[in-house]
């Protein structure tokens, strides 16, 4: 890491992709790639520019790692759209401080488009900023690694 980062390579730990049909993609890529799924999701507040708004997520994030494949179900009128075929979302990045991450991510040119908490008061436990080259990148709280990798 140079002294000018905000996040580290070694906590990269997934490549999101957003689609249109979860079980289809887990069906034709866990096969392909080799991997299996463990699925999650629900209620989360999410938090924009435009207020907070409760949304119904899921997903499924690969068993196997060290580097894990993330599919999203698209949610419409948020962040969580399909790119252009072949693009990949979003990369995630664990941290111990969304907050401090996020304002370091900002100050450096990356706006903030979302952050997810599990309620009104609650601070984010995510956050996604948006590149100028149009990739998300996700901060992720390292206590949500229990939830994330229950299996």
């Amino acid at each position: 890491m140079n002294e000018q980062s905000v996040l580290r390579h070694e906590d990269l730990f997934h490549t999101g992709i957003v689609v249109d049909d979860l079980a289809a993609a887990q069906d034709e890529l866990g096969a392909s790639l080799g991997v299996t799924w463990s699925e999650g999701g629900g209620e989360v507040r999410l938090l924009t520019r435009d207020g907070a708004r409760t949304v119904r997520t899921a997903y499924a994030l690969s068993r196997e790692g060290p580097h894990h494949i993330e599919l999203c179900q698209s949610v419409e009128g948020t962040h969580w759209t399909v790119t252009a075929p072949g693009a990949a979302h979003h990369l995630g990045y664990w941290t111990n401080d969304v907050a401090t991450t996020s304002a370091a991510l900002l100050q450096r040119g990356m706006p903030v488009v979302a952050g997810i908490s599990f309620g009104d008061d609650d601070a984010p436990v995510c956050a996604y900023h948006q590149a100028q080259n149009g990739l998300y990148v996700e901060i992720v709280a390292h206590s949500l690694r229990r939830i994330l990798f229950r299996d």
